[in-house]
């Protein structure tokens, strides 16, 4: 008898797991950064919007390993110092107020001229709290896209060999 009361309550705890689970589990794979642990996904997305008003990505002629957003973060992540982390964090919230406070929307819903001259007001400002900010997303995307393979290839000509090989040329000895 407590075999059977003991199996109905395993079950029944294994059912209400397996039901719930897809309630707390996002499927959507969200990257973490060690030195923001509170970057939400609202936030880095936000990011990524700004990335792309500052500098379009153009995956077709531009290809490359890693999202813009993704390279831009983990290079605020791994090369700031922590006081310019700080920095970077005060500007995203600032941001983040003054679009709510002037728009009262959020900076997805805004059209494309009005994302474009809230930026462009902003970035010349580089002593600013929100200027520090999008000049870090500035610098690190134009890094991004000058990375790029084709970039390198075709403006810098850069080789990735280091050296060129002539396999036809005789050797003096």
């Amino acid at each position: 008898m407590i075999r059977r009361r003991k199996a109905l309550k395993n079950i029944g705890l294994i059912t209400g797991g397996i039901l719930t689970l897809p309630y707390n589990c996002s499927f959507e794979p969200q990257i973490s950064y060690s030195n923001f642990p509170l970057l939400k996904k609202k936030e880095q997305d936000l990011i990524a919007d700004i990335c792309d008003i500052i500098l379009p990505t153009d995956f077709n002629n531009f290809p490359t390993l890693e999202t813009r957003e993704h390279f831009v973060l983990t290079m605020i992540n791994d090369c700031l110092d922590n006081e310019k982390r700080i920095e970077f964090s005060v500007g995203l919230n600032s941001f983040q107020n003054e679009i709510f406070e002037v728009k009262k929307n959020n900076f997805h819903d805004l059209s494309l001229d009005e994302k474009n001259n809230i930026v462009a007001k902003f970035i010349d400002n580089e002593k600013s709290e929100i200027g520090i900010f999008l000049n870090y997303l500035k610098h690190y995307s134009l890094i991004h896209f000058e990375t790029s393979e084709n970039y390198m290839i075709n403006y810098l000509n850069y080789e990735f060999m280091p050296g060129r090989y002539h396999g036809g040329v005789k050797v003096k000895v």
